[in-house]
C-alpha cells in the first residue's frame, strides 16, 4: 500500500514528509502493512454508541468515519468545523492525526508546498498539517478516516 505522510516545518508551512510504499512485517502467514501507530492506550471497555455531533476528537479522543466529497467540489466545511485559514477554499488544519484510506474515486491532497494526488487504495497521514481536499474528477470520492484528536506544541 501506498503511504503518504505530511508534516509541518517550524513556521507552520505543510509539506510531504514521505511518499512511498508502507513498510510491512512477517508475522507467521499473515503480512502486515505497518500503516501509523501510536503507542498510548486508550481506555477499555470503549463506548459503544456513537454521539452525532460534528466536531473533531478532543486529545487522546479516537474517531472513525467515512466521508464523501462529490465530484468536481472541494472539501469545504459550511459548518465550520475545522480551522479554516481563509487563503483558499477548504484550507483548514486540525489539531489531530488524521489516517485516510481512500476507498473509491481520486483526490487532490493540497498543501502549502505542493499537492499529492490519491486514488482508492492509497493512505495518507494527516499530521495536523494546513491542507484541503480537491475532487477534480467527474465521480465522487469516498475516503475511511481514523482521527486522533492531539495537542499542538508552539
Amino acid at each position: 500500500m501506498r503511504r503518504v505522510v505530511t508534516g509541518e516545518t517550524s513556521d507552520g508551512k505543510s509539506y510531504v514528509v514521505s511518499d512511498g510504499e508502507a513498510a510491512t512485517a512477517d508475522v507467521g502467514t499473515m503480512d502486515l502493512d505497518l500503516l501509523w501507530r501510536n503507542d498510548t492506550a486508550p481506555p477499555l471497555p470503549a463506548l459503544t454508541t456513537v454521539s452525532t455531533e460534528v466536531s473533531f476528537p478532543p486529545p487522546g479522543g479516537v474517531w472513525v468515519i467515512t466521508w464523501t466529497i462529490p465530484a468536481g467540489t472541494t472539501g469545504e466545511d459550511p459548518a465550520d468545523i475545522v480551522q479554516s485559514t481563509g487563503e483558499r477554499p477548504g484550507f483548514h488544519s486540525t489539531d489531530s492525526v488524521d489516517v485516510n484510506v481512500v476507498l473509491s474515486g481520486e483526490v487532490v491532497l493540497e498543501l502549502d508546498d505542493g499537492e499529492v494526488g490519491l486514488r482508492a487504495g492509497d493512505l495518507v497521514v494527516v499530521n495536523g498539517s494546513r491542507h484541503a481536499w480537491q475532487n477534480r474528477s467527474s465521480e465522487p470520492v469516498r475516503v475511511l478516516s481514523t482521527i486522533v484528536g492531539g495537542t499542538r506544541t508552539p
